[in-house]
C-alpha cells in the first residue's frame, strides 16, 4: 500500500513539474567542456614496483652521471702525469673532494637505491664499481668494500645488462634521457 501511494505521489510530482517547463527552440543552455584524455591504470603490484623503480632510478641516476664525469676528469688528469707520487696525490685530492660533496647524500640512500647506483655506474663508465675502487684506491680497499657490500646484500662487481635483468632500469633511463632531449629542444 505504501509503495502504491509513493509511486502515485512521485508520478503526480513528475507531471506537475513538466508543466513548468517551456520548450525552447534556441541553443542548448548547458555548458560543454572538452577535457584532455586521461590514462587510467589499475594499481597492482607490477605498477607499484615500476613506480618505485622509476623513483629510485631518478634519484640515483644523477650520481651515476657525476661519477662518470669525475672518472673521465681523473683519467684526463692522470694521462698527463707520469710520476707515481703525483698520481696518488691527484687521486687522493679527488677522493677527498668527492667525500666532502657526496658523503651525506649517498649515506641516505636505501639499499635498493645503492644497488641501482652500482648498476648505473657500470652503465655510464663501462666498468664495475669494484674495478674503479681497485684502480684508484687499491686492491685492499676494493676487497674491503666488496666484503662490506656483500654483508649488506649488495655486490660492487654487479654488471649492467640492459637487454636482460636490467631492462626495466634501462627503460627508465631512456625515459629520463628523452625527457631531457625534449626539454633542450623546447628551450632552443
Amino acid at each position: 500500500m505504501r509503495k502504491a501511494i509513493f509511486t502515485l505521489l512521485l508520478g503526480i510530482v513528475a507531471v506537475l513539474s513538466s508543466y513548468g517547463q517551456e520548450e525552447k527552440t534556441e541553443e542548448d543552455t548547458l555548458p560543454h567542456y572538452f577535457l584532455n584524455e586521461v590514462q587510467v591504470i589499475a594499481k597492482n603490484r607490477k605498477h607499484s614496483y615500476l613506480s618505485r623503480l622509476e623513483y629510485n632510478v631518478r634519484k640515483v641516476y644523477p650520481y651515476a652521471r657525476i661519477a662518470a664525469q669525475t672518472i673521465n676528469k681523473i683519467e684526463s688528469k692522470l694521462a698527463t702525469i707520469s710520476d707515481k707520487k703525483e698520481r696518488k696525490h691527484v687521486i687522493k685530492e679527488e677522493y677527498r673532494s668527492l667525500m666532502q660533496t657526496f658523503k651525506k647524500p649517498l649515506m641516505k640512500l636505501s639499499f635498493t637505491q645503492g644497488r641501482i647506483l652500482i648498476k648505473l655506474i657500470h652503465r655510464e663508465t663501462e666498468n664495475t664499481a669494484f674495478s674503479h675502487i681497485k684502480e684508484y684506491r687499491g686492491g685492499f680497499n676494493a676487497y674491503f668494500w666488496q666484503s662490506l657490500a656483500l654483508l649488506f646484500g649488495n655486490n660492487l662487481k654487479a654488471d649492467y645488462d640492459p637487454q636482460g635483468k636490467d631492462a626495466e632500469i634501462e627503460k627508465v633511463v631512456q625515459k629520463i634521457l628523452s625527457e631531457e632531449r625534449r626539454k633542450k629542444a623546447t628551450e632552443k
